[in-house]
């Protein structure tokens, strides 16, 4: 496996952390980024023992500041072959309890810091004509339930932004990859943000609530069914092309965990009985002038 440079956001947890170790342990050279890495000494020591990096990106902050830090990181090892843009947590509650300011904060971790990562790294990316920009989404990016408006919003965003972005930069030899992770035993459940402002007492016992309760209680007790490990080796080695990941270069998504398959799906036929359902009207909305 011949070594790339790895430039990973989120790395002090769940799959940016597992991640970055297993790409170290596999002669990978990783620059690995989290908001405050004086908060996680030992993780800092374990992967520069492992002939890691580790650099401190708060990736809500202004553009310039984040282009200070990646100048920063290609200065390392002279480029980044590979943007893992893996930072960021979920914001439930009900619609009507989430303010402007709690949804605002959610697009600037989930959305904008990855707009802002792959924005500032494209220009280098064209000029040479290759890199790899890897979008780590969700389950919630493809599918919408009760009490995540927030999180699927910031998700359904990137989703949009990344497959626009792959039919622009793909002829330039520039590599999309959205990865979308079903239910995994990480802190990510347990790191769930609720409203500041209680939810509305119509809600109690219904399926909002529940499905807070589903995440708070089951997920963030580790009743989650994907591997984490897993998860990362199958990243590694659809990046790498290599393995399980030999012959994938066409797809732009890669989803990770039966949960997640089986919510596709749901989907899928939710669309299809949607479109049959409904084609009595939308086929019969054209201009008359325009034949059959």
């Amino acid at each position: 496996m011949s070594p790339k440079t790895w430039l990973i956001t989120g790395s002090s947890s769940g799959l940016g952390l597992s991640l970055t170790l297993l790409l170290l342990r596999n002669g990978q050279q990783v620059i690995a980024t989290s908001r405050d890495p004086s908060k996680t000494p030992s993780l800092v020591a374990q992967v520069t023992s492992l002939g890691g990096q580790w650099l401190s990106l708060d990736v809500t902050l202004p553009a310039p500041e984040i282009a200070s830090v990646i100048d920063k990181a290609i200065g390392i090892y002279g480029e980044i072959d590979v943007l893992v843009n893996c930072a960021g947590y979920a914001q439930l509650g009900a619609f009507e309890a989430i303010s402007e300011a709690e949804v605002r904060a959610q697009m600037e971790t989930n959305y904008f810091g990855p707009l802002k990562l792959t924005s500032l790294l494209l220009p280098f990316y064209r000029r040479r004509g290759s890199g790899t920009i890897v979008q780590i989404s969700s389950t919630a990016g493809i599918e919408a339930k009760a009490s995540r408006s927030a999180y699927c919003a910031s998700k359904y965003a990137l989703e949009a932004m990344s497959e626009s972005l792959y039919h622009e930069v793909n002829p330039l030899g520039i590599r999309v990859l959205l990865v979308e992770l079903g239910a995994f035993r990480t802190k990510f459940a347990a790191n769930c943000v609720l409203p500041a402002s209680d939810m509305p007492i119509e809600y109690h016992n219904t399926i909002t609530e529940q499905m807070i309760d589903a995440v708070t209680q089951g997920l963030a007790a580790g009743k989650a069914p994907g591997d984490i490990e897993k998860a990362s080796k199958a990243i590694m080695e659809v990046v790498m092309k290599e393995g399980q990941g030999e012959n994938l270069e066409e797809f732009i998504r890669l989803p990770l965990g039966k949960d997640n398959a089986e919510r596709w799906k749901v989907k899928i036929e939710e669309l299809t009985n949607t479109l049959e359902g409904t084609k009595q009207i939308w086929s019969n909305t054209d201009h008359d002038d325009l034949g059959v």
